[in-house]
């Protein structure tokens, strides 16, 4: 099998803007993305998919997927490993890690439907059942995260995540405001995107911990391993973070330095299902948690639930819930160029299965996809 070539296109998101806290400087996160096609001999096409912010620098991200793709046509799309490493060589002086990831989902896809079986299966199997979280980026107050709490939990998802970093004293009152007003078993995650220093992250530590948050996230600096490993061993809530690092060669410095308890792989950034499958493997021999970064567009979603299926250090697993109208919060939005988007769905129980279809699992519906597709 040969490579023939390799098509991107830039679309258009099909839900609003995800809120970000206050301090991280952006208000919004838009979920428009970047798919790429790997088109074979065979007539086997394989998809993948990455996102930055916004539009625009989605179109810079499409422009880096085209120059790669001219050290892969040609080549044989099984050698998934083989193509990866010599992409990482161009990609870690270029930073291009969306345009790696993209890339790999797409070779792992057509791994998958040339054996005709699933992706998770191709990757050893799955290990656990995966549960999801709802991560709900809505511009609300604490008073009102308590009814969207009911109404997530109603629908068997184990926890709500929400933005942190408004300022410590904002941050305790949400924190304090929800956990007294949440059912028992269902938790409370917070997510500061990076937004604190050492000092205010310690003081929203001490009340995390008091009140048993399943976990705070990006506290402070991606970079700040020592200040991670202190909040770490000083507070009681697990230090959570990854999404921001590429590819998995830090985490093995991360997992020395204790410095995160939850491991949180993003697959369109870390050097796609190669990559977070490497950090996956690495938390395995440390034995801490890995819960995947699965905030963005939906074939890049599936990639991510095949990763978390095939990890045994996966029990969880990040689903967005980005409209407070829905009638099931299960129901994944983020892609509504996918056909077959029964595929990804949160069941009453709260488990979500990695799609069954050969490959990734997803189908596009080429008239919808035609519809969102950026010019």
């Amino acid at each position: 099998m040969e490579i023939t070539n390799v098509e991107t296109a830039v679309l258009g998101s099909a839900v609003e803007a995800a809120s970000l806290p206050a301090q991280v400087g952006a208000r919004e996160l838009d979920i428009s993305s970047v798919v790429v096609r790997v088109h074979t001999d065979e007539g086997i096409t394989g998809f993948g998919e990455s996102f930055y912010r916004s539009e625009e620098n989605n179109k810079f991200l499409a422009e880096s997927i085209d120059a790669m793709s001219r050290h892969i046509v040609g080549k044989d799309p099984q050698d998934v490993k083989a193509i990866w490493h010599e992409l990482y060589l161009h990609v870690k002086r270029a930073g291009a890690y969306g345009a790696l990831s993209a890339i790999d989902e797409a070779l792992w896809d057509i791994k998958g439907k040339d054996a005709g079986k699933p992706l998770y299966q191709l990757l050893g199997g799955q290990t656990n059942e995966v549960k999801a979280y709802a991560t709900f980026p809505a511009d609300k107050t604490a008073e009102e995260l308590i009814d969207y709490a009911d109404w997530l939990s109603e629908k068997g998802f184990q926890a709500m995540k929400i933005g942190a970093g408004f300022g410590v004293e904002e941050d305790r009152h949400r924190i304090k405001t929800i956990m007294n007003n949440i059912p028992d078993d269902f938790g409370l995650a917070i997510d500061a995107n990076t937004s604190y220093s050492y000092n205010d992250a310690a003081k929203v530590a001490k009340t995390a911990s008091e009140y048993e948050v399943e976990w705070f996230e990006e506290p402070i600096s991606h970079t700040d391993l020592d200040g991670q490993a202190e909040l770490n061993r000083k507070f009681t809530v697990p230090i959570s973070g990854y999404q921001t690092h590429t590819p998995h060669y830090p985490a093995l410095d991360h997992l020395k330095a204790r410095s995160l308890d939850i491991y949180q792989p993003s697959v369109d950034y870390v050097g796609g299902i190669t990559g977070a499958m490497r950090v996956a493997g690495l938390v395995e021999a440390f034995d801490k948690e890995l819960v995947p970064h699965a905030l963005g567009p939906a074939i890049n979603y599936a990639a991510s639930l095949h990763v978390a299926a095939a990890s045994r250090q996966c029990r969880l697993i990040e689903f967005a819930v980005l409209d407070d109208d829905l009638e099931d919060p299960g129901t994944y939005i983020a892609g509504q160029y996918i056909e077959n988007q029964d595929a990804i769905h949160v069941d009453d129980g709260g488990t979500i299965d990695p799609p069954e279809e050969p490959g990734l699992g997803v189908r596009i519906d080429e008239d919808v996809f035609e519809e969102y597709r950026v010019d």
